[in-house]
């Protein structure tokens, strides 16, 4: 019984053309992966920002709320006394 070896129809450089096809769809891979990855965290930077906006709105609302109740209650104080003048020069007599 002759031995006989198997003859390989795919040459080296089939082979190696092969690896390479793998290596660039492996790249085009990560690069996807990555931009993917970078847009994410852009998308995320992007709700913190919104989100940090949002609260100095608030802040500048209640500062500014917080100002006007603090007019109104000088404002109501002042009414106060004026009434309790008044009050008083009716009282007179």
């Amino acid at each position: 019984m002759a031995f006989r070896t198997k003859t390989s129809t795919t040459s080296s450089a089939d082979v190696l053309a092969q690896k390479k096809s793998r290596l660039d769809s492996y790249n085009a891979q990560f690069d996807k992966a990555v931009s993917l990855i970078t847009d994410t965290i852009d998308n995320l930077g992007v709700i913190s920002k919104n989100i940090s906006d949002t609260i100095q709105e608030i802040d500048d609302y209640q500062r500014e709320l917080a100002e006007t109740k603090d007019g109104l209650t000088v404002a109501r104080e002042k009414n106060e006394r004026v009434i309790a003048n008044f009050q008083a020069l009716l009282n007179v007599g």
